[in-house]
């Protein structure tokens, strides 16, 4: 299950950053302010084997992307996010699923 680390460092124009863990993924999410929706995320799993990462993000315009860093099972990843994202916010799961089911091929 993610759990989320305290205290986590803040990067300068970065944005709001929180990061979530657990043995097959890390979960970090960044945000324009406190009490604002997510800007993007990024998604590192199968941390035990072929690491793989997946970012997403809205741009200035509004526009969202999403990139990854090479191969990738789409299907696992979402399984995993449902898997040991059950005590993440509901909204922030919402975002993040359909993110990559949109976007990822």
């Amino acid at each position: 299950m993610l759990t989320e680390i305290k205290n986590v460092r803040q990067i300068p124009d970065e944005g709001l950053r929180r990061w979530f863990i657990d043995k097959d993924m890390d979960l970090i999410l960044w945000y324009e302010g406190e009490g604002e929706g997510p800007t993007g995320f990024q998604i590192a799993y199968d941390k035990r084997s072929v690491q793989r990462t997946v970012t997403w993000k809205i741009s200035e315009s509004g526009r969202s992307t999403l990139t990854c860093d090479g191969p990738y099972n789409k299907k696992r990843l979402i399984r995993l996010l449902e898997q040991n994202g059950s005590n993440l916010d509901p909204e922030i799961m919402k975002l993040i699923l359909a993110s990559l089911r949109d976007q990822l091929t």
